[in-house]
C-alpha cells in the first residue's frame, strides 16, 4: 500500500518476524491532522509508535510487530484527549480492515473476533461517546446525557459478550468495557458545558462508582486515558461529597483515598508538572519521591525539573513597578515596600476562582502575621465598579495592603496577565521571585514565602 508507514522497522529487517507483523489497513473519512497514527499504552497515556499520512482517498495503512498482546489505539490529534481515538486489539499476525466515517467507525473485510467484540462494544457505547468526548460538536449536558446514560448501562446489562476464545483478551476485555465507561461518564462532568447538574440529578450509575476499587490495583496505567480518567473519577466522587474525594492543592491530601504505589507516583508526577518554583519541587520529592515507582515516573519528575529551570527566565531581575489607589485614594507602588517580601494578588470582585483564594490568603496572613511579609493584593475592577470594590473590602474584612488598579492596566501589561488571579512574590530587594506563583491554597506558596525570610 503506498500510504503504509512501517511501524517499528527495526523488526521488519528480521525475515523470522516477517511473518508474524499485524496489518492495518483502512480509509479514514473525517478530518486529521495530516495523519494517523498507531498508538501503544504505556503509564495510563498514549505513545506514537507510527503514522499514516491518509491518500486524497482517505487510505491509510500500518504493518508492525506488536511489542506484546493487547490494547492498541488508531486515531488522531492530540495524543491527550479521546477525541478521534478507537482502541483495537492485536496479537502477531492479525489483520485488521477498518472504515473511520464521520462519527464513528466500521470494520470491513476480515478481522478478528477480538475486534469484532471491540466493535460491538464501540456501537454500543458511541452514543454516550458523541455527547460526551466530541463535547464542542455536539453541545450535550446533563439533560439529555443522563437519561441516555441509564438506559446505555441497562443494555449493557442485558447484553452477553460473546467469547472470543482467547481467554486472556475475554479477561482484559472486561476492565476494559468498566474503565471506558467510566472515561465517558466522567468526560461529561470534567469538560466545558452550558448546564451543569446538582448533587440530585446524578443517576445511580455516578453513585455506585467505588473508588477503592478502582484505585487499589494499577489498572488505570493499563488503559488508553487512563490518567485522565483517574483524575476525572476523583473529581466527579469530590463533587458527589465521598469522602476523602474533595479536590485540593495537598497531595497530602490528594493521595489519600489512592491504595496503589504506582498510583500514588503519577499524583506525584502531576503535581511535580504544576510546581511553579523548583523549592515547591524540591519539597514534592522530599515529602512524596518514595512513590515514584517506575522509571518513567522518575524521567517525568526530572523534565519537570528541567523545564521549571527553563521557564524561570526572569528570576532574581528587578521587579517592574507599577502604582495604584488605596482605599483613601493614596498612590501605592510597589516599590514602597523594599526591605520585605512581597506577596502581590491580582484579582477583581467579579472573579471567582479570586473569592474562592480568599479564605485561604486570610490564612496564610494570619500565619505569617509579625514577619516582613507584606499582602498586597490589586484589583483589576473598572471603574464603574470602583465602590463595590470599596464596599467588598470592607463587607469581607480584608486586610493587607488593598489597591485599585482601575482595569487591566500597568500591571496587567507590565507582567502580562492575561487570566486572574495571578498571584506573584517579589524579594526584599525588589527583585522577581515569580510572576506566576502558587496560589495560596497551594502549600507550596507557604513555603516560597518562608524560604525568602531566611534570605
Amino acid at each position: 500500500m503506498k500510504n503504509t508507514i512501517l511501524g517499528l522497522i527495526g523488526f521488519m529487517a528480521i525475515p523470522s518476524l516477517i511473518h508474524a507483523q499485524a496489518t492495518v489497513s483502512g480509509t479514514w473519512n473525517r478530518r486529521h491532522d495530516g495523519s494517523v497514527k498507531l498508538y501503544r499504552i504505556e503509564h495510563g497515556r498514549l505513545e506514537e509508535i507510527a503514522a499514516s499520512k491518509p491518500g486524497v482517498d482517505g487510505k491509510f495503512g500500518f504493518l508492525f510487530f506488536p511489542e506484546k498482546e493487547g490494547f492498541y489505539v488508531i486515531g488522531s490529534g492530540p495524543a491527550l484527549t479521546p477525541v478521534d481515538k478507537y482502541s483495537f486489539y492485536f496479537k502477531t499476525k492479525d489483520n485488521l480492515e477498518v472504515a473511520v466515517n464521520d462519527s464513528s467507525y466500521t470494520l470491513t473485510g476480515k478481522n478478528t473476533r477480538e475486534n469484532l467484540e471491540l466493535e460491538k462494544w464501540h456501537n454500543m457505547v458511541q452514543p454516550l461517546e458523541a455527547k460526551a468526548v466530541y463535547f464542542s460538536k455536539n453541545r450535550s449536558t446533563y439533560v439529555d446525557f443522563f437519561p441516555l446514560l441509564e438506559s446505555t448501562i441497562a443494555k449493557i446489562n442485558a447484553t452477553k459478550f460473546a467469547s472470543s476464545k482467547n481467554a486472556r483478551f475475554d479477561a482484559e476485555f472486561s476492565r476494559f468495557r468498566e474503565m471506558d465507561l467510566l472515561m465517558i461518564a466522567c468526560e461529561m462532568l470534567n469538560t466545558p458545558r452550558t448546564a451543569h447538574p446538582q448533587v440530585a440529578d446524578y443517576p445511580n450509575y455516578y453513585r455506585s462508582i467505588d473508588g477503592k476499587y478502582f484505585l487499589s490495583d494499577a489498572r488505570f496505567m493499563n488503559y488508553a486515558f487512563g490518567v485522565r480518567t483517574m483524575t476525572g473519577m476523583m473529581n466527579t466522587l469530590g463533587r458527589l461529597g465521598v469522602p476523602g474525594y474533595k479536590y485540593s492543592p495537598d497531595l497530602a491530601q490528594r493521595i489519600v483515598p489512592v491504595n496503589n504505589d504506582t498510583l500514588r507516583g503519577e499524583f506525584v508526577v502531576m503535581q511535580a508538572q504544576a510546581a511553579k518554583t523548583y523549592i515547591g519541587l524540591t519539597d514534592i520529592e522530599k515529602n512524596f519521591g518514595k512513590y515514584l515507582m517506575t522509571e518513567d515516573q522518575k524521567i517525568r519528575f526530572n523534565n519537570a525539573r528541567i523545564k521549571l529551570a527553563q521557564t524561570a527566565t526572569r528570576v532574581g531581575q528587578p521587579a517592574l513597578d507599577f502604582t495604584a489607589e488605596d482605599l483613601n485614594g493614596k498612590k501605592v507602588s510597589l516599590s514602597d515596600f523594599k526591605g520585605k517580601v512581597v506577596l502581590v494578588d491580582v484579582w477583581a470582585t467579579w472573579c471567582g476562582p479570586c473569592k474562592a483564594e480568599i479564605p485561604h490568603l486570610k490564612k496564610l496572613e494570619k500565619e505569617m502575621h509579625g514577619k516582613d511579609v507584606v499582602f498586597l493584593s490589586v484589583s483589576v475592577d473598572v471603574e464603574k465598579d470602583h465602590q463595590k470594590w470599596k464596599d467588598f473590602v470592607v463587607n469581607e474584612g480584608l486586610t493587607g495592603v488593598q489597591v485599585w488598579a482601575n482595569g487591566w492596566s500597568d500591571v496587567t501589561k507590565l507582567y502580562d496577565i492575561k487570566g486572574i488571579p495571578r498571584f506573584m512574590v517579589f524579594d526584599k530587594a525588589g527583585n522577581i521571585v515569580s510572576t506566576d506563583a502558587p496560589r495560596p491554597s497551594n502549600p507550596e506558596l507557604k513555603l516560597v514565602l518562608e524560604d525568602q525570610l531566611k534570605k
